[in-house]
């Protein structure tokens, strides 16, 4: 759907520049690169995997918990009789259960947390994006990812949008 609306849109401004007998400034940039090099996409790294080692430890005693009455049922089974057995079995099954909805829980949690930290990440980028082409008078700007091709003539803002942002590698 993306592709499609890019097309449409691509098209669109092709045939209003016909329209107008002006040139078209088109431009793209690569979103993943600059990301990788902002100190607060390393700033939510750090916060989720600080996160996700916390979620991790926890997960550990669960499965520790689970391998312990495993065993104990392993091992008391022949002697038990089948009321013991079946409460044990219900026990094993219990903390299955627990440490699968734990593990969807937390799951949840670093996703909404991951998208908690990288809305103003993105919204930094596309406000440096905006500068860029509005300094630079470019009429559309295409993150490098959504574009099948682009000749070599194109214009890559992506140097100029990280001077924007204060990046200087």
């Amino acid at each position: 759907m993306k592709q499609l609306f890019s097309a449409l849109l691509l098209l669109f401004a092709f045939l209003f520049a016909s329209a107008q007998n002006t040139h078209v400034k088109l431009a793209h940039y690569d979103e993943s690169e600059i990301i990788s090099l902002m100190k607060d996409t390393e700033t939510a790294e750090r916060t989720l995997k600080s996160l996700s080692d916390q979620y991790e430890a926890e997960m550990t005693k669960m499965e520790g918990e689970y391998t312990r009455k495993a065993s104990e049922y392993q091992q008391g089974q022949p002697s038990w009789d089948e009321t013991i057995k079946r409460v044990r079995m219900e026990e094993i099954h219990t903390i299955k259960l627990k440490m699968q909805n734990y593990y969807d829980m937390a799951s949840k949690t670093l996703a909404d947390k991951r998208n908690e930290l990288y809305i103003p990440i993105h919204k930094k980028i596309d406000q440096a994006v905006a500068d860029v082409a509005k300094e630079q008078g470019f009429l559309y700007v295409w993150d490098v990812k959504l574009l099948k091709y682009h000749s070599p003539q194109a214009v890559d803002i992506t140097n100029m949008v990280k001077r924007k942002l204060g990046i200087n590698k």
